[in-house]
């Protein structure tokens, strides 16, 4: 398969030409829960996704004071992100912050965004290339690999489903090369850091003309066996798995929309 082939099926499998380009902007509403893994139950909260070109932003509420509000946005020049407590940003936030690209490139949300790469790609300009096929929970997929024009330190790859071209997954994935310590008994104790952010899209359905996921996980990993890193509890899993609840499409947006405080 040539990754032309896949782009082309993949846009037509979110709807028509026509019914795509109808679409200037998109809000997408919806249930959310967090999850730590090791932790008995998830914290549940609200979610809103507003996008229009190629801006977009994210905002999460939740009644917990320690996570009670979540912003990141990008819109059309900066991408900033807010403060979950004075000076600390949330894991996910923290991530954008040091990987602009997601939200530059309209990668991360992936359809559920109006602003998804894919939709764009002659502006955008990513280099595409064919990584053959995988099988993901019993779901064969194509696999694409995705490299921003300006360049990233992310491995960024897409699979689609094989026989309706949907978009079913995007993982980002880093490894960081241990440091070198001062002595060789310093250096045996460093080691590699490993970063991965997996999104997949599921329970596909008509909402208002376009074939959009319903379901939507994002599955936050780091590790590192550092004695510093594992005595400062680095490494962790967190899941948020948003339920789509109500949409909307070609609202009159306020100029300011995509701006936030933040950094």
């Amino acid at each position: 398969m040539k990754p032309e082939e896949i782009l082309a099926k993949h846009l037509d499998s979110i709807g028509t030409k026509e019914k795509r380009a109808a679409i200037k902007n998109q809000l997408i509403f919806s249930d959310v829960t967090i999850k730590v893994k090791g932790t008995a139950s998830g914290v549940p909260g609200k979610t809103v996704m507003v996008s229009q070109e190629n801006k977009n932003l994210w905002g999460l509420t939740t009644n917990t004071n320690d996570y009670s509000t979540d912003k990141f946005s990008y819109n059309g020049k900066d991408v900033k992100t807010n403060y979950i407590r004075p000076g600390v940003r949330s894991v996910l936030s923290g991530f954008i912050y040091s990987y602009p690209e997601l939200l530059k490139e309209g990668l991360l949300g992936g359809t559920l965004l109006s602003s998804w790469s894919l939709l764009n790609t002659d502006e955008r300009k990513p280099k595409l290339s064919f990584d053959g096929t995988k099988n993901i929970d019993g779901k064969e997929t194509y696999v694409l690999s995705y490299s921003p024009k300006g360049a990233s330190d992310l491995t960024i790859k897409m699979y689609f489903d094989t026989n309706s071209y949907q978009h079913v997954r995007t993982q980002y994935s880093r490894i960081i090369a241990a440091r070198q310590g001062s002595t060789v008994d310093s250096s045996a104790g460093e080691s590699s850091d490993r970063f991965s952010v997996v999104e997949d899209f599921s329970d596909y359905k008509d909402l208002g003309g376009l074939n959009l996921p319903s379901s939507y996980k994002l599955s936050y990993s780091y590790s590192s066996n550092a004695a510093l890193q594992a005595s400062r509890n680095a490494n962790r899993e967190i899941e948020w798995t948003f339920k789509v609840t109500n949409y909307s499409y070609n609202q009159p947006l306020d100029a300011n929309t995509f701006d936030i405080d933040g950094k």
